[in-house]
């Protein structure tokens, strides 16, 4: 039986349109903008029927390409004011709300698609990344605030290693054949995009960093040990598979390996 569409969702609707509204005075004619727009009012229509699992899917859709456009003026403008961390964490809340009411939901079939869920969690992780990597950046990785930072290098890494673990790899065996050698190597690591390739490489310099400038300290927002990640066996891990599929089946097509290979030596030796 499918979740009622019913004011709940309006609202939701509503609320993520009035944020659109807002963000439409500085950037009327964006093209991610218009796209957002699309998506709400797809939404719009859609609750006025009684299908919960699509009001979910454009709800979702519709975070994302709103939140879309946030980010990269957050990003292009580098994160600028003090209130930055603010609004990052203000739009990771927003990316987590779909996955929120399906936690919340005891409805069956009302779940995130697949490519949704693995698209929530690349774009919390990443968005993280881009913040720890400007803020690192300017400070000159002197850091006023290690702790805040070292925490947005935990829940970065956790982000995408959700996302990478979102879909499994692909099992190779008699009754499973690729025309395309280099193709079942890729997904026989997990590796489905060149999405999945960054992500990798993003996991790994966000534990770097977490080893190197923050000395894996323990942040005092965190309900569990940010020890407990382990960063140097996760970096490790994530940073092994991608120069092993960068200079495999992904050799010349563009992608470096240098900087893993310099962040893997200090990662397994202590020095860079």
């Amino acid at each position: 039986m499918a979740a009622s569409c019913g004011p709940d969702w309006r609202r939701r609707a509503g609320r993520l349109r009035r944020r659109w509204e807002k963000l439409r005075e500085g950037g009327s004619g964006d093209a991610l903008l218009l796209k957002a727009l699309a998506a709400l009012r797809r939404l719009d229509e859609e609750v006025r029927g009684a299908d919960g699992a699509a009001c979910l899917a454009l709800y979702s859709q519709a975070i994302l390409d709103v939140t879309y456009f946030e980010e990269n003026q957050l990003v292009d403008e580098e994160f600028p004011g003090d209130d930055s961390l603010q609004k990052v964490q203000e739009l990771l809340q927003m990316l987590s709300e779909p996955e929120s009411l399906v936690g919340d939901s005891q409805q069956e079939n009302f779940s995130l698609d697949t490519e949704v869920q693995e698209c929530l969690h690349w774009r919390r992780g990443a968005l993280l990344y881009m913040y720890c990597h400007t803020v690192g950046e300017r400070e000159r990785w002197q850091l006023r605030d290690p702790g805040s930072f070292h925490q947005c290098l935990h829940d970065g890494v956790q982000y995408l290693l959700k996302m990478l673990r979102t879909r499994s790899p692909v099992q190779l065996d008699d009754t499973v054949t690729f025309q395309d050698v280099n193709t079942a190597a890729l997904l026989e690591k997990g590796v489905f995009s060149d999405i999945h390739v960054l992500a990798l490489m993003y996991c790994g310099e966000m534990c770097y960093w977490a080893r190197r400038y923050c000395g894996e300290q323990a942040s005092p927002h965190s309900e569990e040990p940010p020890q407990a990640l382990h960063f140097k066996d996760i970096g490790e891990k994530v940073l092994d598979t991608y120069v092993l599929v960068c200079e495999g089946p992904l050799h010349g097509q563009g992608w470096s390996t240098d900087n893993a290979k310099e962040i893997l030596q200090y990662l397994k030796e202590g020095t860079v």
